[in-house]
């Protein structure tokens, strides 16, 4: 496989681990996405693109987490339950911090 075919195969599973991780509510299950993204993102983790592609990953990841968060508010306001939405707002920004702990070691 040459680098480009790997690196298309990696992005790939990336996004997967990404919206797995958005719905996974299981902290074992987390953890395996998380170890498997970490795995991914390393093969190819020190290339300026891969770095640009975290950039843009912690954008949208930021874009979001302030969506949900207006959701909840919109939510609260209304007096309606915001457990799930509060469920997701965490992994949303579970997600976040994963990305930003990758950008920093990697940037």
């Amino acid at each position: 496989m040459d680098d480009k075919t790997a690196q298309f195969v990696c992005d790939l599973n990336v996004k997967r681990f990404v919206e797995e991780l958005r719905s996974e509510r299981d902290p074992g299950m987390r953890m395996s996405l998380k170890k498997l993204f970490v795995e991914a993102e390393d093969k190819f983790g020190r290339s300026t693109e891969r770095v640009g592609n975290i950039e843009r990953y912690i954008a949208e990841g930021g874009r979001r987490i302030a969506s949900q968060k207006s959701l909840i508010e919109r939510l609260k306001a209304n007096g309606r339950d915001i457990r799930l939405t509060g469920r997701t707002l965490n992994n949303l920004v579970d997600i976040q911090r994963l990305f930003q702990q990758y950008y920093h070691k990697h940037a």
